[in-house]
């Protein structure tokens, strides 16, 4: 089985501020004029936190993201100078070194081996290692290979790398998600990349070229104040103007609310808009609203949804309107559908997994922490994956939105 990956983030802030993004791939010296050492700088001198965790099984791949608790995720990973390293464990009341040794790195098969205090060496592939972001590939137990991806103090500040990763654990990212595959299906645009529609890159091509934004979280009311989305929108079609882009869709999310429902299982209600910008005429050309439950809209998407459920763990009771959430069955549908988001989701197997793997052998680089327990983790993962659900439960509404969009995007 072929898995396709199609890469998006979600940050609950604009991409409105443009930010230099200056690669340094160390995968192909060859291909690049900054030497190793050069990286190896950039490597030493931040701090690195998990933006992306995914194993992968023979030809599955699945994105373990969303198993990860904000903790988990703000575990710090640090290389010094003098070839020690640590990772710091802020799970529980007290922060706690979970790793840390030796480290060197092989210019030679561009890894990074790591020996432990404890005993026992680990060697990394670096994929990639540019001015914010790391990715590594190594193998862990059962022969699974792990990638991650890192993120700097600086690369988390910078929204041009929203597509060079995907975050199934943010609702905006999955919306991403699914816009893009909608996009890319068409097999009539050009997706831009952020990074080059920051930069103003005018990529050459014949389609029509159309970038997607990450949208504004304003149910994060922390994070996104004073919000002008009528100012946003000049900013992005001044951008989309340098980069020669002809449309940008965007869109934020209103409301996103967790809760149960009447079967006191984990549901989320979620509102979001998306728009579609005409980058000449400097206006908004389509524009609609998404919701789940209660909207007509959503109630078609959610009986069809409860049908193909009912195909596979029809064994269990459930309501038509109310998401089945249950461990072990795999993830429904995954791959049965061309808009499907497979490659966002995982069994319920890698959900208990993830959790059990906090204490196993693996724990100097296991990315879960000790000091959560199985049944706090799966009901994290549980109201995330409700997160996720009803996010899907707007599928159908959204594809019928981006085909007609379509017929204004000439």
């Amino acid at each position: 089985m072929k898995t396709k990956q199609v890469k998006t983030i979600l940050k609950p802030a604009t991409i409105c501020v443009a930010l230099l993004v200056s690669i340094a791939w160390i995968n192909n010296p060859a291909k690049t004029n900054n030497s190793p050492r050069v990286a190896i700088e950039e490597l030493t001198r931040h701090q690195w936190t998990i933006a992306e965790y995914k194993e992968t099984i023979f030809d599955t791949v699945r994105n373990l993201t969303l198993a990860m608790m904000p903790c988990d995720r703000d575990q710090e990973l640090k290389y010094e100078n003098d070839k020690t390293y640590k990772i710091v464990d802020k799970c529980g009341s007290v922060q706690q070194v979970k790793g840390q040794g030796k480290w060197n790195y092989n210019e030679g098969d561009n890894t990074i081996s790591e020996k432990f205090s404890s005993g026992g060496t680990i060697y990394k592939k670096i994929l990639s290692l540019d001015q914010g972001m790391l990715r590594i590939e190594f193998e862990g137990e059962a022969k699974k290979k792990i990638t991650i991806t890192y993120l700097s103090e600086v690369g988390k500040q910078d929204d041009s790398k929203a597509d060079q990763y995907v975050d199934n654990s943010d609702p905006a990212s999955i919306i991403m998600q699914m816009i893009r595959d909608e996009i890319a299906g068409m097999d009539k645009y050009m997706i831009v990349s952020l990074s080059d529609f920051v930069n103003g890159v005018d990529v050459p091509g014949m389609s029509k070229k159309v970038v997607i934004t990450p949208l504004v979280n304003l149910s994060d009311r922390n994070k996104i104040k004073n919000y002008d989305p009528k100012g946003a929108e000049m900013k992005l079609v001044e951008m989309g103007k340098k980069a020669n882009v002809d449309y940008i869709i965007t869109g934020v999310i209103a409301s996103l609310e967790r809760g149960v429902g009447p079967d006191k299982k984990p549901l989320a209600r979620i509102k979001y808009s998306v728009k579609v910008l005409n980058v000449k005429k400097g206006k908004v050309i389509r524009d609609d609203d998404f919701a789940f439950p209660g909207e007509s809209k959503s109630e078609k998407s959610a009986r069809v949804w409860g049908n193909v459920v009912g195909a596979i763990a029809n064994a269990h009771a459930y309501t038509p309107y109310t998401p089945y959430y249950g461990y072990g069955y795999g993830y429904y549908w995954a791959g049965n559908s061309s808009r499907s988001l497979s490659n966002l989701y995982y069994s319920g197997y890698a959900a208990r997994s993830a959790a059990r793997s906090a204490g196993n052998a693996y724990y100097n680089y296991s990315v879960f922490s000790r000091a959560v327990n199985a049944d706090e983790r799966n009901s994290y993962v549980a109201s995330s994956l409700s997160v996720m659900e009803s996010i899907e439960m707007t599928q159908e509404d959204l594809h019928k939105f981006l085909e007609k969009s379509a017929l204004f995007m000439k």
